[in-house]
């Protein structure tokens, strides 16, 4: 490829350390649970079994991958309009909530028979579980849906433009330095990439080259030409809006008014 995307190690860090983040909370709001049925218990006089308690507690494991699945499914659904992303919100937070009960309730149900006689029954877990902690986890990621919609913003890689191009010439394939290109141009069937010195044919359009060359310094100038902003010696005035841009190699190249936005600043 002639460009890749580089990920920072700042981004990897950022990522380790929300996902830190939640162990963390997830695990204080684990034994608060724990600590709250023990005093539950001494206060009306019942038994406290720790085994119980911390398999029941263990709903709120189930925040760290359900949270963190709700997250990818908000930010692909994030171009989507304002007004679909608002009716979304209570249809994801919902499900998803559904969902944690249902892996909980299949979990807890499925070691309590290994543990503990007699077991408990799915349906009646399950309505435990739905009247106690639905309202709650579906709160919860109601504002995890919402903020990953509407908040939070994305935070795009840079893009690393390589030093040469590869161009196949021929039978070979050569490898161009970057900032020896003065200019690409169409040559139909295909595009000529012109350096000081050679000029060479390649398949691929401008429109590819625009992809892989740095746009602060290659602008599309022409429907039929992109140029190398650093090769440029000389500016002149049409009067109609165009300009000529003379460059090292003495090639004149039209700087079209259509693609203004692009080259404006040559002007400055």
């Amino acid at each position: 490829m002639l460009h890749a995307l580089s990920i920072s190690p700042y981004l990897k860090g950022d990522k380790i350390g929300k996902l830190t983040l939640y162990i963390a909370v997830v695990l204080v709001v684990f034994l608060v649970a724990i600590g709250q049925d023990f005093i539950q218990s001494r206060l009306k006089e019942t038994g406290f079994y720790l085994s119980e308690s911390a398999l029941y507690n263990s709903f709120w494991v189930f925040v760290i991958p359900l949270t963190l699945l709700l997250k990818k499914l908000a930010q692909r659904l994030k171009s989507l309009t304002r007004w679909l992303k608002v009716g979304l919100i209570p249809v994801l937070s919902l499900a998803n909530s559904l969902l944690h009960c249902l892996v909980f309730t299949l979990f807890f149900v499925g070691i309590s028979n290994i543990l503990f006689s007699p077991a408990h029954q799915f349906s009646h877990m399950l309505g435990t579980v739905l009247s106690n902690q639905f309202y709650i986890i579906a709160l919860w990621y109601a504002a995890v849906c919402t903020f990953h919609l509407f908040v939070q913003k994305t935070v795009s890689a840079p893009i690393v433009y390589n030093d040469t191009i590869q161009v196949k010439s021929g039978s070979k394939l050569v490898n161009i330095p970057v900032p020896t290109i003065q200019m690409v141009v169409t040559d139909k069937p295909y595009s000529a990439i012109i350096t000081e010195h050679q000029k060479l044919l390649d398949a691929k359009t401008l429109k590819d080259f625009e992809e892989h060359l740095n746009p602060n310094q290659f602008l599309r100038v022409h429907r039929s030409s992109i140029i190398n902003a650093n090769a440029i010696t000389q500016l002149q005035s049409r009067s109609n809006g165009d300009y000529d841009a003379t460059l090292q190699n003495g090639e004149v190249v039209r700087l079209s008014r259509h693609y203004r936005a692009n080259w404006q600043q040559l002007l400055q």
